[in-house]
């Protein structure tokens, strides 16, 4: 196992989260179940549309995978 890092940031503000993984194919699943949490706690009607950045970076600090979204919430009382 390997420790991979995970720099989301956001209009506000910039985490840095740190997870191991067992290679760059397991790291790169978990950034995109971790994108696709972020976007569904970020996309319920009422809050501002979901905007945030993801970086993973493998234990060498090479990128191997980044996504920028841009989504809209639905609006209320639709889902």
């Amino acid at each position: 196992m390997a420790l991979y890092k995970y720099i989301v940031t956001q209009p506000d503000k910039e985490l840095l989260l740190e997870n191991e993984a067992a290679s760059d194919v397991a790291a790169y699943r978990e950034g995109v179940r971790f994108a696709a949490e972020l976007l569904a706690e970020q996309s319920s009607p009422g809050q501002r549309p979901a905007s945030f950045g993801l970086v993973v970076l493998n234990p060498d600090a090479r990128e191997i995978w980044r996504v920028d979204i841009q989504a809209s919430a639905p609006p209320d009382g639709v889902s």
